[in-house]
């Protein structure tokens, strides 16, 4: 693990390959009362209240494990499937050797941004999560670019 890289004065930070710290997660939330939490592979949950969840309620030990997450799938010809936020038994599986995906995790009040790098899909994808400032929705913004020469579809 690496260090922690602060970017400004407002406490906005960046740091790499964060799955590989143990229980890290953050809080999203907007003045109308969405609250949600959200880790580096985007598992969490997101409430209007103890009675009110969009997401199944998680708690510290189960944060990281819950396959009942947010993800956003990429299905690329010829290459087979990837989750460009590292959620996939492959990306797993990749942690725990030298072929790891590269990802960078920057944050900072109430949003983060995660760029997920796959070589082998020839994708990289920028997701930024928020909730909008009047509580009414959490946004995930996504974009994905083409790392490879060759066009993909």
């Amino acid at each position: 693990m690496g260090k922690i890289e602060f970017l400004d004065q407002q406490g906005s930070f960046r740091v790499y390959q964060p799955e590989d710290y143990s229980g890290l997660y953050f809080p999203l939330a907007g003045d109308g009362g969405l609250k949600s939490c959200i880790t580096p592979t985007l598992g969490g949950d997101s409430k209007r209240d103890q009675n009110h969840f969009l997401i199944e309620p998680v708690s510290i030990e189960n944060l990281h494990n819950n396959k009942n997450t947010r993800n956003f799938w990429c299905r690329i010809k010829n290459r087979g499937y990837w989750s460009a936020c590292g959620s996939s038994a492959e990306a797993e599986f990749l942690r725990f050797t030298g072929e790891q995906e590269k990802s960078v995790l920057e944050a900072g009040f109430m949003w983060q941004k995660l760029t997920r790098t796959s070589a082998v899909h020839g994708l990289k994808a920028e997701i930024t999560s928020f909730v909008t400032v009047d509580g009414a929705m959490e946004v995930m913004m996504t974009e994905l670019t083409n790392i490879t020469e060759e066009p993909l579809e």
